[in-house]
């Protein structure tokens, strides 16, 4: 064979050996990518197949209508409305970030999957040319009719969810179901609706639900006279250069809570506690009625002086002087008399005071519905560990801790001569307590008197109305100053509590206003404001309902 040919056969059978060895290394990767993208997906799919969902799919979660919150009357607080949703599912470029901070829209040009509810539908169009954000139009836009008058006792939702006042209280109520939609995002950053199968798309139109509504729910609330109340409030505050004030009233027949608000240092969004003041003298002269001593005797305490041993005294600011019996007690506010009353029943071992106040139901929760402070009231097995300082600061209303629910309860009590009726936020029958006995009916009709002498003759003259008999009772609380270890003399929180008319209780106003720098007194701040918001309620009832002072 010619050496031409033999290496012609040579190179050959070479090159079809490389191309051999090619193509199993080939056929070798083929098979290891095969066999590790086998592996992946079938033995071991996760987290790369969450990875890619993540970056191709989005879920978006689609309410139903949240529940809306009526007043007394069908007026609306809060309702449901068309909404833009807005969800960053790429990342923002800088003029279409300037852009969206025109619209009140502030997101991190990196912040992908963030969602933001409850835009102004008007920003529909405006948004259309952003390509890094995903646009739906639901009812998810919450309103709120009644502004900030409301605001405090209506709450906030964020999301589907209350966080604060009736919408958080009663979210299990208001809140909506929803469904899950998922669209399907290509590179380019364009949203797609998720293609479907046949079996897919068929399930969905036979099975296919809606997210249901919520349900809607019929507060207590007097709109018109919360508004009213807010107005005023905020005046008050201002007119005595305080830190903030609020004001709760309540139908004294049926419990019903027709006004909560609040501006200042105490616009809460809970129910909170704190010592409450001569407001609170109420209990121990309950006690003091139903053991037998009459308004007409006498205190014995005339220069406003009661020493309780080791060098403590309890004062008064204007001495009783020859008005010394108990009637006078209570209308001038003695804090020497109220507290010399606590310590002799406490003489008699009945735990009286702790025992009456159990009763007008301090110690028990507001329940009405609303997030709320612990309640701070001792045990009774301690009881009998506390000492005279503490049972004489308890009967003026120092050392012990009330929310307002509580003492609009309290007095609604008085108001119905000891029936036990329960404040309420939404609307339905009127809730009592069958079975307890705060006090007998003697009892409550003298006390009555006596408030009433406290608007006429004492030191709630500020709240009188003409044509109007009012009961009531003033309250100035010295703040506890823990720097200092004792009771602050500069700062106070202020307050008048009553119900009219007295003869026929329709109404209880709990008036509170914090810190005072103009005046300093329960009868000179808060009580005045009392008058107004009564003034007001009569006027606005003349108007529904056609009812006149007597």
């Amino acid at each position: 064979m010619p050496r031409k040919s033999v290496r012609d056969h040579v190179a050959r059978k070479y090159l079809a050996r490389r191309l051999a060895v090619f193509r199993f290394v080939i056929l070798a990767v083929i098979i290891s990518v095969a066999l590790q993208i086998g592996y992946f997906v079938v033995l071991r799919p996760e987290p790369y197949r969450s990875l890619a969902e993540h970056q191709h799919i989005i879920e978006v979660k689609v309410p139903g209508r949240r529940g809306t919150i009526y007043d007394r009357h069908g007026k609306p607080l809060a309702f449901t409305g068309e909404g833009l949703t807005v969800e960053v599912v790429d990342t923002v470029s800088v003029k279409d970030s300037v852009r969206l901070s025109r619209w009140g829209i502030n997101v991190k040009r990196t912040a992908l999957h963030r969602r933001i509810e409850g835009l102004s539908p008007f920003l529909w169009d405006s948004l259309r040319n952003i390509r890094s954000i995903f646009r739906t139009l639901r009812y998810n836009r919450r309103y709120y009719p009644c502004g900030d008058a409301c605001s405090d006792i209506v709450g906030k939702v964020r999301g589907l969810h209350g966080v604060s006042g009736m919408e958080y209280g009663y979210d299990s109520v208001l809140a909506p179901g929803y469904t899950v939609r998922r669209y399907l995002r290509d590179a380019s950053g364009k949203v797609y609706p998720m293609p479907v199968s046949l079996f897919s798309a068929l399930r969905e139109y036979l099975f296919h639900r809606e997210a249901a509504d919520g349900r809607d729910l019929h507060t207590t609330i007097d709109m018109d006279l919360q508004r009213l109340s807010y107005r005023l409030l905020k005046e008050r505050v201002e007119q005595v250069d305080a830190r903030g004030g609020m004001v709760v009233v309540a139908d004294a027949k049926t419990g019903d809570i027709l006004v909560y608000s609040s501006v200042g240092s105490l616009r809460r969004n809970h129910i909170f506690n704190y010592e409450p003041g001569s407001n609170f003298k109420v209990v121990v002269y309950t006690e003091g009625l139903e053991r037998g001593i009459r308004p007409e005797d006498t205190c014995s305490i005339t220069d406003g002086l009661l020493s309780l041993g080791k060098g403590v005294q309890i004062r008064d600011l204007s001495p009783l002087k020859d008005k010394s019996t108990w009637y006078w007690a209570l209308v001038k506010s003695s804090n020497a008399c109220a507290s010399k009353l606590a310590l002799m029943m406490d003489s008699i071992r009945k735990n009286g005071l702790y025992r009456r106040a159990l009763l007008y139901g301090f110690g028990e929760p507001a329940n009405i519905g609303l997030p709320e402070d612990p309640v701070r009231l001792e045990k009774l097995s301690r009881y009998r560990t506390w000492r005279k300082v503490k049972i004489a600061n308890m009967a003026i209303g120092q050392g012990i801790y009330v929310n307002p629910i509580q003492m609009v309860r309290a007095y609604i009590t008085i108001a119905n001569d000891g029936r036990f009726i329960f404040p309420k936020l939404v609307q339905g029958p009127v809730r009592y307590y069958p079975i307890r006995t705060v006090a007998s009916k003697e009892t409550f009709r003298t006390l009555k008197e006596m408030l009433v002498g406290v608007v006429d003759s004492g030191t709630g003259r500020w709240a009188k109305i003409r044509g109007i008999k009012v009961a009531g009772k003033t309250g100035t609380a010295q703040k506890y100053d823990r720097r200092a270890r004792r009771y602050s003399m500069a700062k106070s929180l202020t307050s008048f509590i009553g119900f009219f008319p007295a003869e026929d209780p329709k109404y209880v106003i709990y008036v509170l206003i914090d810190e005072p720098k103009k005046v300093r007194t329960g009868g000179t701040a808060a009580a005045p404001l009392f008058k107004k918001i009564a003034k007001g309620i009569v006027k606005l009832d003349s108007l529904k309902n056609g009812y006149s002072p007597r």
